[in-house]
């Protein structure tokens, strides 16, 4: 996600919009703090498809069974209890 201050936001925002509407996403910052995001309107946010995927599970009457899903899923990073040598 992009950087940018309320006022390159500001005097340039019919850019920025198209530039949404091409797909990127801007998080507008003011005083070096963030104060609001911007995202094309055409995007699905995180909590829309969580709520998409688990109203299909429900509906489709799926089982999910959360230790097979996760059988093969591993973290092989190092660790100072298991170390890589």
């Amino acid at each position: 996600m992009n950087k940018v201050t309320v006022e390159e936001i500001t005097q340039d925002l019919i850019n920025y919009l198209q530039r949404v509407k091409a797909g990127e996403s801007f998080v507008i910052f003011q005083a070096n703090q963030p104060i609001a995001k911007i995202i094309s309107a055409q995007s699905e946010g995180i909590l829309e498809a969580f709520d998409a995927f688990r109203s299909r599970v429900i509906s489709e009457e799926m089982d999910l069974d959360s230790d097979e899903i996760f059988a093969n899923v591993r973290d092989y990073t190092p660790t100072p209890e298991q170390p890589c040598w």
